[in-house]
């Protein structure tokens, strides 16, 4: 720096201020706005800003008094050791530290606010700056203390030193104007951490809008935890991060990340049991200052997290609503989470809660348009459209698509001599049994009253035959009793495969259907198909 301020720190022989200031605050991120953007951290004009301040301070105190040196040390982001914060000196030598708390003269200070010492003796306690109190003829130093705030580091103590070569007794005049001094020193730093509280603030809301925007644009449950968290890792620095979803009397854990993630996945505990159950019991954001040491169990008493020193854990509802979940954040640093922090994450809780009802809501849409109702399975609308899918895949890969259609025997007579209830129901007993001979890749679907279907993807006539049969068999052997009598119920099948029997999709329909008549021409029960008749 080619400026007044430069040149005074080469005159007193200090090391560059921003070093000192920098360890002070190395761990506040800072961010200005922009234009409406998160643009770089504005954290260069605060700092030099108070670097200036403190060194005229500093000097104007030794040009006044006719001092040696006139230091402000701080303890830091190390609350166990002080550092060289500013400093203007006559000596060329001085130790820039860290020193440990409370050795030499300001371990007197750990019992008063004010240590003033005439004559300073060789034997006397250590300056913690000087390497021997040669030189020192007098000696005073006060404690300045900051107003806790655990949204900042660093807080507690800061100590101005002065010394002289004389060794007269300090007058009242000299320590009023030092303890002004310090005064000063103390509101300029406070000013500047409270600047830089503000920003880091200021920032944290911005990110969790943009967290909120990301949120607002996804619809299925999956995206929307996706989102979360990322929503939620912009915020806070979350080590594990989990959402679990209210469901009676207990609550299942619906999205993890982080240690344990894998074993906890999925897994349904108590509503009231451990602190997130207490947390959905109550409504309330528990633990109240967030500070966790590991001995509370977090979802149960097997589910203790010894690792973790900060944990907050926030009801997931809507105003006036039920609580629908809960938002768990832990992470290894202690203090992580700030009262901000903690007052951001309640308000983002209440637009997760509104956002987890709406995803679930379009889900549950989703779900109505694609599955058949009574049933449980595919409905026509599906079929359709995984039928197109499944052909176009065979046409690019010149693979074969296998398609079964079913159709319960004599189902009017089920109807008329048992009633429609029982009718509904062997529709849905012999589409539970779909099931157990489709795979992940296939698809079963209800396409019409009794009417089902079945497309196999990468089969073979040999394999498409084996899943007819044992579909056929499983149905042969349901036990259904209405009005006290047994309901014999049996299906037929006509199968048909792409591109060996058709190369269309309504050709290939037509010939599976032209199989599954002949199979009720020849007595119903049976699979066909159709290449053994064409």
């Amino acid at each position: 720096m080619k400026n007044w301020f430069s040149r005074i720190v080469k005159q007193t022989a200090t090391p560059p201020i921003a070093e000192c200031v920098e360890k002070c605050f190395n761990a506040l991120p800072l961010a200005y706005e922009q234009g409406g953007q998160v643009a770089v951290p504005n954290r260069q004009s605060i700092v030099e800003q108070l670097q200036q301040d403190c060194q005229r301070q500093l000097e104007l105190l030794r040009i006044s008094l006719q001092l040696k040196t006139a230091a402000l040390l701080w303890s830091g982001p190390a609350a166990d050791q002080l550092s060289l914060y500013a400093c203007s000196s006559a000596f060329a030598a001085l130790n820039f530290g860290p020193y440990p708390l409370g050795v030499g003269m300001t371990g007197i200070l750990k019992e008063r606010n004010e240590l003033l010492l005439a004559p300073v003796r060789q034997h006397s306690p250590a300056i913690p700056y000087y390497p021997n109190n040669l030189g020192v003829g007098s000696f005073m130093a006060v404690r300045l203390f900051l107003p806790g705030n655990a949204a900042c580091q660093p807080d507690g103590l800061g100590i101005l030193c002065v010394d002289r070569e004389l060794p007269e007794r300090w007058t009242e005049a000299e320590q009023r104007l030092v303890e002004l001094t310090a005064e000063q020193l103390l509101a300029n730093v406070n000013r500047a951490r409270q600047l830089i509280v503000s920003d880091r603030e200021r920032h944290a809301y911005r990110r969790a809008f943009d967290g909120l925007r990301k949120l607002n644009s996804s619809l299925g449950l999956q995206s929307a935890f996706t989102a979360i968290a990322e929503a939620i890792r912009s915020i806070v620095p979350a080590d594990f991060l989990a959402i679990s979803l209210a469901e009676g009397e207990q609550h299942r854990i619906a999205y993890v990340e982080g240690e344990q993630a894998a074993l906890l996945a999925g897994q349904s505990f108590p509503i009231g049991q451990g602190v997130v159950g207490q947390t959905l019991k109550y409504a309330r954001t528990f633990p109240e200052d967030a500070d966790y040491r590991g001995t509370l169990p977090v979802f149960s008493e097997a589910h203790l997290f010894a690792e973790y020193r900060s944990l907050m854990i926030v009801p997931l509802c809507q105003k006036d609503g039920p609580t629908i979940g809960a938002l768990i954040v832990a992470a290894r640093q202690v203090d992580a989470f700030s009262r901000t922090c903690r007052e951001i994450l309640e308000l983002v809780a209440t637009q997760i809660a509104i956002k987890i009802d709406l995803a679930s809501s379009h889900e549950q849409i989703n779900r109505m348009a694609t599955v058949d109702t009574l049933t449980g399975i595919s409905n026509r609308r599906a079929y359709q459209c995984g039928f197109e899918a499944m052909l176009d895949r065979a046409e690019r890969r010149s693979g074969a698509l296998y398609l079964v259609l079913c159709d319960i025997d004599h189902f009017k007579r089920i109807n008329d001599g048992f009633g429609h209830p029982a009718g509904d129901e062997v529709l849905r007993q012999v589409a539970k049994l779909f099931a157990r001979v489709v795979r992940s890749v296939d698809l079963a679907a209800r396409t019409g009253g009794e009417e089902f279907a079945i497309l196999l993807e990468d089969a073979d006539g040999n394999g498409a035959w084996k899943v007819a049969e044992r579909l056929r068999k499983l149905v042969e052997g349901l036990e259904l009793i209405f009005l006290g009598k047994r309901a014999a119920v049996t299906i037929s099948l006509g199968i048909a495969a792409f591109p060996q029997d058709a190369d269309s999709l309504e050709g290939l329909v037509n010939c599976a259907d032209r199989a599954l008549y002949h199979a009720k021409e020849c007595g119903r029960n049976r699979s066909v198909l159709w290449d053994e008749i064409s």
